[in-house]
């Protein structure tokens, strides 16, 4: 990655929020005209997927905001943290089947990242 200082990088990083944020209204718009009930910023994941797949977008159009936002990415999950704080009551007599749940789910994604990390490195190596 190259170094980049001042109105140089500044400029670069709106350059690239621009395009992360235009593929996140994307989703949404998407979601909402589609009338769906698939949540319009996973649909914006998966056309940034599908758009670096297909090369319409490199990885270094996208780098800096790209680091920028994974570095801080603890303090997006500060607002749903707070939302179940605030609404711990609506859980109440379901605490056996929350933990349940989030067990499961812990297990089923460790077994299925381990699995495909495997498929991958086997397929590296031929």
């Amino acid at each position: 990655m190259r170094k980049r200082s001042g109105l140089s990088l500044v400029m670069t990083l709106l350059k690239e929020l621009t395009i992360i944020l235009g593929i996140y209204l994307l989703g949404e718009a998407l979601a909402h005209f589609l009338e769906t009930k698939f949540p319009g910023s996973v649909i914006g994941m998966l056309l940034l997927l599908a758009a670096l797949h297909l090369k319409w977008i490199k990885v270094d159009d996208i780098r800096y905001i790209s680091s920028l936002l994974l570095g801080h990415m603890p303090l997006f999950f500060i607002p749903a943290g707070v939302s179940v704080m605030v609404s711990y009551t609506l859980m109440d007599g379901l605490y056996f089947q929350i933990i349940g749940i989030i067990l499961l789910s812990t297990i089923v994604v460790m077994v299925l990242t381990g699995h495909i990390v495997q498929y991958f490195v086997h397929k590296e190596r031929r």
